[in-house]
């Protein structure tokens, strides 16, 4: 996403209440929207994204989900399946992959001065992966566990959005407990 694609602002209520460019909603601390992807394949790892040095949020550091933030009218589960695509060459909509929506999730930021409402998925796939070199550096598949000891070294609001995910996942029977 380019600094200057624009990005809906949204109050508490999750309401749209302005539009701006990327650069100012990042500037500003605006809340926004975002969706995030648990991958996860055949074997129960998860697939973990190391970002580009050229990103304008956490440059270098690990994620733990697939995402990013929603393009102005996006709608979250095309937002997720776009940055899927565009990240690690998935296609939800393939019939090897299975795409599921578990609701949103208000993740507030690590500085305290704001907030994002997370749109939160889940994907299973064996489906190779083609990482998008402008902003992926490099993809690895770990368990549950392994990812958990990389915690420090992931952005703050992926680390949350995977702890939801896969909480809700294992509610919902999605996941092995």
């Amino acid at each position: 996403m380019s600094s200057h694609e624009l990005v809906d602002v949204v109050n508490e209520d999750d309401q749209v209440i302005a539009t701006v460019e990327r650069c100012e909603m990042r500037k500003r601390h605006l809340p926004h929207r975002a969706s995030y992807i648990a991958v996860v394949d055949g074997n129960g790892r998860f697939l973990v994204e190391v970002r580009t040095m050229n990103k304008d949020y956490a440059p270098g550091l690990f994620d733990a989900c697939v995402g990013g933030v929603m393009q102005h009218t996006e709608v979250p589960q095309e937002a997720a399946k776009r940055e899927m695509l565009e990240e690690i060459g998935i296609n939800a909509d393939e019939k090897e992959t299975e795409f599921y929506d578990l609701g949103s999730y208000r993740i507030n930021y690590q500085s305290g001065k704001g907030f994002l409402f997370a749109y939160l998925f889940l994907a299973k796939s064996d489906a190779i992966t083609v990482r998008q070199k402008e902003e992926v550096s490099g993809i690895m598949l770990l368990t549950e566990d392994e990812l958990k000891t990389l915690y420090p070294s992931c952005t703050y609001d992926s680390v949350l959005a995977f702890d939801e995910i896969v909480k809700r996942a294992k509610q919902r029977n999605l996941l092995r407990i």
